[in-house]
């Protein structure tokens, strides 16, 4: 099985590490895609300019590392004193909108549920999200039944309130 990593933004310590380990352990072959100018991660996919390819064609699984990023985006909250990514924000939109309207295995942590659901794509859907009161505050005002749990698996969605190897390999596993 192969797996695509793809990541707006690495501010958030370990989400990309985690993630990579856990697909890997569950003996997954993983490359990562890179959708903003400055995060600092080795990449073997430059996504931020090709928003006409099917990028996801060859992919089981793919999943979207947010960072703070997702979390600033989706609240519309302006993210203090840090370094802001330059994510190409319709290339994220548009690669989350693919992933799980076209059925993949799609992997969404922390903020980026939230991020799904204001897009509309987790609409009468089960989710979990990193608990704050604005996040599932977006969750339910976009139609998404929020539960309390590590992960929570509903379709072709995964969505995991912490990253953590154990949850993500469980969830996989499921």
């Amino acid at each position: 099985m192969k797996a695509l990593v793809i990541v707006a933004d690495m501010s958030y310590e370990g989400e990309y590490s985690m993630a990579v380990q856990a697909l890997r352990q569950l003996g997954m072959e993983v490359n990562s895609g890179l959708i903003s100018k400055n995060a600092n991660v080795n990449f073997d996919i430059d996504l931020t300019d090709k928003l006409g390819e099917d990028v996801l064609g060859g992919y089981d699984v793919v999943i979207f590392i947010g960072g703070y990023w997702a979390y600033y985006a989706v609240t519309g909250k302006e993210m203090p004193g840090r370094v802001k990514p330059m994510v190409n924000r319709e290339a994220f939109e548009k690669l989350l909108t693919q992933s799980v309207s076209g059925g993949k295995k799609t992997i969404l942590p922390l903020a980026t549920p939230a991020y799904a659901a204001k897009l509309g794509l987790l609409r009468g859907k089960r989710a979990t999200v990193y608990p704050t009161t604005d996040l599932i505050g977006i969750l339910r005002g976009n139609g998404v039944d929020y539960v309390n749990e590590d992960f929570v698996i509903d379709g072709n969605v995964i969505t995991l309130k912490r990253i953590t190897v154990e949850f993500l390999t469980k969830a996989l596993n499921k």
